[in-house]
């Protein structure tokens, strides 16, 4: 509901939205104590539509090549705007084992 509160007070700010599908770091954790994950993963979230419902402007950004057209378009609204942004966190229990060593099993 903050998104509402934001497009009543008329504020405008760009918010990035990393989506990976999952509650990353959750599984992640699951992963490497339990060898499985449980609950952590979300369907497709149409963001461009969320953001229009509440009357702020969406945008998905497909491919990196896209970023500076979007950004700037986003720059120019006077709403809240959300960037849906795809990631893929597959490096991350190697990430996270090289910055703690002593979790490692």
């Amino acid at each position: 509901m903050e998104l509402e509160t934001a497009v009543r007070n008329k504020q405008h700010f760009i918010h990035f939205v990393w989506r990976d599908g999952s509650y990353d770091m959750v599984k992640e954790q699951e992963l490497m104590k339990y060898k499985r994950e449980a609950g952590v993963k979300f369907g497709k979230v149409n963001l461009v539509d969320f953001a229009k419902a509440f009357g702020a402007k969406g945008y998905e950004l497909e491919h990196p090549d896209q970023f500076e057209q979007i950004f700037a378009e986003a720059s120019k609204q006077t709403v809240p705007v959300l960037i849906d942004i795809p990631i893929d966190y597959s490096d991350n229990p190697e990430l996270f084992k090289a910055g703690y060593p002593d979790t490692n099993q």
